[in-house]
């Protein structure tokens, strides 16, 4: 393990650590750990998005163990979005469960209007692409380098395909903001779930790039 990868994985387990379901105090009554274990599904949903980026830049890290300058600032900047990104990542998560769950699920932050609404959401979305980007970006250095990692043909097709793959949902996250501002105040609540549909568009991302591999490189992708 490099120190820049040491480093980052303590900064992720710091962002998770913000995540806790009760991380003020440890709840004193039945009612409080009730309270507190109702918060358990966002903390799972924003443990795999924190998770998502975490196994992202393991993966490259373990791939290339580029520890240069460039690699270093893009690291930082990586680890830097992702502690600003956990507030709203959290309190959006809160949102969205109380309002599939009609309250059941408590959500802590409090609306006053629609506009907050958006904004929070807007920065969400933000957040994600800058991360996604950030991630492509450390892609895109690895394979700029690819003469000085002795990559093959494969390999250097493979890394420039991984940082299309990053950019892809950077791309879908800017797409979602403009239907947050644009709907109603009747339907923009919907407008967070179509994040939902990275998840199905993954695999999809996965045939294409495998299609295209195969296209190029024949029997030996």
């Amino acid at each position: 393990m490099t120190r820049l990868e040491t480093f980052a994985d303590a900064a992720f387990a710091f962002s998770a650590a913000l995540l806790a379901i009760s991380i003020d105090e440890v709840p004193s009554s039945y009612h409080e750990l009730m309270l507190a274990l109702q918060g358990a599904p966002a903390f799972a949903a924003s443990m795999l998005i924190i998770l998502f980026f975490w196994h992202g830049h393991q993966r490259w890290s373990d791939r290339y163990g580029l520890e240069d300058t460039p690699s270093v600032y893009l690291t930082f900047a990586l680890i830097m979005m992702v502690m600003i990104y956990v507030y709203p990542l959290k309190i959006l998560m809160q949102t969205g469960f109380s309002f599939l769950t009609g309250g059941w699920l408590p959500a802590v932050f409090e609306f006053e209007t629609f506009f907050q609404f958006r904004v929070l959401v807007t920065l969400y979305a933000s957040g994600f692409v800058v991360l996604c980007a950030i991630m492509a970006g450390l892609y895109f250095h690895a394979w700029r380098q690819r003469e000085a990692l002795a990559m093959s043909d494969e390999e250097s097709f493979d890394t420039f395909s991984e940082m299309v793959r990053w950019l892809f949902p950077a791309l879908f996250s800017l797409a979602v903001i403009a239907p947050m501002w644009l709907l109603s105040d009747d339907h923009v609540s919907l407008v967070p779930f179509l994040f939902v549909l990275l998840a199905l568009f993954a695999p999809i991302n996965d045939r294409i790039a495998r299609h295209a591999a195969r296209k190029r490189f024949g029997g030996r992708a």
